[in-house]
């Protein structure tokens, strides 16, 4: 059998590739155990983070749901009418509240049915509490509730979460519950009332029921307190966490492993309330799947080796031969050499690897060539509808403040309003100017802020600072007004709070700095790390679809033309956190040279 092995290289094949499988083997019997336990217990904690944090992304929406509820009835038409309504007229406090009851909180309720009530209060006396099927306690009133004196007029919404005695039962029997209340003061200075909320915590005991966390494991929320909210075991509702778990908890999220309980912990914190819920499993379930695992690798390995020496021996002299011939032709295709080709003979797979390695050989000349053409119409393409964006939304707001003046006859302001946006729309749909005069587009911007002040009015305000020297400076056109516009429509399209935006064009060597702050909400961390790989990504605006969700197009595309016009790394924009007015910077960058302002397709 020796002598066999050695005067023949098949055999010599065979006997190396089962030598290093039964090593193999080997040393998957005495490693696989480490390996797989560290590999499924990092895989059970990451799926369990991941459960947590789509748990918390429902509760927060749902949670940011009941508030903008809470806010739009609070600064209602109808509430403020109402708060109006002295106690001894029961006409107008009934007709008010049962308008308020049809315009918002019927339809509100039969959409979330775990809010139990919502009550109302003003301070000349009138109250009501509305409920859709709880029932509430007779006895009940939303005036002697001890903490309605923490209430300020335009603070903060108030929360908090506490067991409530204010509902019965079917048979009229008290039913006290945990509930998440929320509160708040509103009204005008001559009328002003409170307004309260109570919800149960059903929505989220329907995520938490639905979390698979194996036999032992078990899944709860708990408050800042230490006090669980919401679990999988009903029992455990309203007791205390246990000392460990409260140390731990003090970080926003994390995973830990409990020695004594022989448990793996994971949390995440909500951002709305600042609950924690939590995800606990069991040793137990992750060491059966560890065994399990085992126990298929190593039958699968002892099924592989038995099956490999079977056919080695049968597949060795056709395919090493045949295999070698493929690799040597594969390697000549590194130097360029497109036009080497493999004998086709046979009809197994590695005949028909040399047939399509043949056909790839043909096709690649072809296929790198309308690759290149694809790719550049593709950018032209997409060049040609970043010149002529325009926010169909914008248009249709500042045709409508058109309207709305000319039906209060505000003249002046029409005449001042139509002139700006015909200026703007003239400028964008003027295809033929690649470059302008950095003043140009100032003035561009200064049209389109114009309108915005008309329909905000003071609520939003522009101020600019452009050194002599930067004015005539030629700039890529229409950049900075996608700037502009993306600052109102974060500003006080999306928050309702007034809108600052400053441009500061100032000159650093041979390039223009234009820097534009707002007081907006900014960017966070996260989003801003997400965005400046994007930038540097240098493809978000071929693939629109992906920026979009975002709303980050604009910015986007502004980055991607000046990088594709300028052919140079140090121009774009960037963003930075926490400028002078509070929001985030955004600077763009582009040369100050005397290059000529030109004529041609616009970007």
């Amino acid at each position: 059998m020796l002598r066999k092995i050695r005067s023949s290289l098949k055999w010599k094949l065979i006997s190396l590739i089962v030598s290093i499988i039964v090593a193999m083997m080997v040393l998957v019997g005495l490693f696989s155990y480490y390996d797989t336990s560290r590999t499924i217990r990092r895989d059970v904690e990451h799926f369990s983070a991941q459960v947590l944090r789509q748990a918390n992304l429902n509760l927060n929406r749902q949670y940011q749901e009941y508030e903008q509820g809470f806010l739009v009835l609070g600064t209602s038409y109808e509430f403020n009418q109402w708060l109006q309504a002295p106690l001894s007229d029961r006409f107008a406090l009934i007709s008010g509240y049962q308008s308020i009851e049809r315009n918002y909180m019927r339809a509100f309720l039969v959409r979330h049915p775990e809010i139990l009530s919502v009550s109302l209060l003003s301070d000349k006396g009138g109250e009501f509490t509305y409920a859709l099927d709880a029932g509430v306690s007779k006895d009940y009133s939303f005036a002697r509730e001890p903490w309605l004196k923490e209430l300020t007029q335009g603070g903060a919404i108030y929360k908090r979460v506490s067991e409530s005695n204010a509902y019965v039962d079917a048979m009229g029997s008290p039913n006290p519950m945990l509930l998440f209340t929320l509160a708040g003061r509103f009204g005008k200075p001559e009328a002003k009332g409170y307004l309260k909320m109570d919800i149960a915590f059903a929505p989220a005991q329907a995520i938490l029921n639905e979390m698979e966390l194996g036999k032992g494991g078990q899944g709860f929320i708990a408050g800042p307190d230490g006090i669980i909210l919401v679990h999988q075991d009903a029992g455990q509702v309203g007791t205390r966490l246990d000392g460990d778990l409260a140390e731990h908890f003090r970080e926003s999220s994390g995973s830990f492993y409990r020695k004594n309980a022989k448990q793996l912990v994971v949390f995440e914190t909500i951002p709305y309330t600042n609950w924690k819920t939590v995800a606990i499993v069991s040793n137990r379930d992750v060491a059966g799947s560890i065994d399990r695992v085992r126990v298929v690798t190593v039958a699968v390995t002892s099924l592989g080796l038995l099956v490999a020496v079977v056919l080695i021996a049968w597949v060795t002299t056709s395919v090493t031969r045949r295999l070698s011939q493929l690799r040597k032709h594969m390697k000549q295709t590194r130097t360029g050499n497109f036009l080497s080709r493999i004998d086709e003979r046979g009809s197994d797979e590695v005949a028909d690897l040399g047939r399509a390695f043949n056909r790839m050989m043909e096709e690649l000349d072809e296929s790198v060539a309308q690759l290149t053409t694809t790719r550049l119409m593709q950018q032209k393409a997409v060049l040609s509808a970043m010149q002529s964006q325009i926010h169909s939304h914008f248009l249709y707001n500042a045709l409508e403040s058109i309207n709305s003046m000319a039906h209060l006859a505000g003249h002046a302001d029409i005449e001042k309003t139509a002139i700006s946006l015909s200026r703007m729309l003239r400028y964008t749909s003027n295809y033929r100017d690649t470059l302008v005069r950095t003043d140009d587009e100032i003035a561009h911007v200064s049209h389109y802020m114009y309108i915005c002040r008309i329909r905000y009015g003071e609520n939003v305000s522009f101020e600019t600072d452009i050194p002599d020297d930067c004015r005539a400076a030629p700039c890529l056109k229409a950049v900075f007004q996608p700037i502009a516009e993306n600052a109102v429509k974060h500003g006080i399209e999306s928050t309702g709070e007034p809108t600052r935006l400053a441009v500061t064009i100032r000159l650093e060597g041979d390039l223009i700095l234009a820097s534009f702050e707002d007081n907006g909400t900014g960017y966070d961390a996260v989003r801003l790390r997400s965005f400046h790989a994007r930038l540097e990504a240098g493809s978000g605006a071929l693939a629109p679809e992906s920026t979009s969700l975002n709303g980050n197009v604009g910015l986007l595309n502004t980055h991607y033309r000046l990088r594709t016009y300028y052919q140079r790394s140090d121009v774009g924009v960037t963003l930075q956190p926490g400028g002078r007015l509070g929001g985030v910077q955004v600077i763009v960058r582009y040369p100050a040279g005397n290059r000529e302002i030109e004529e041609g397709a616009a970007l």
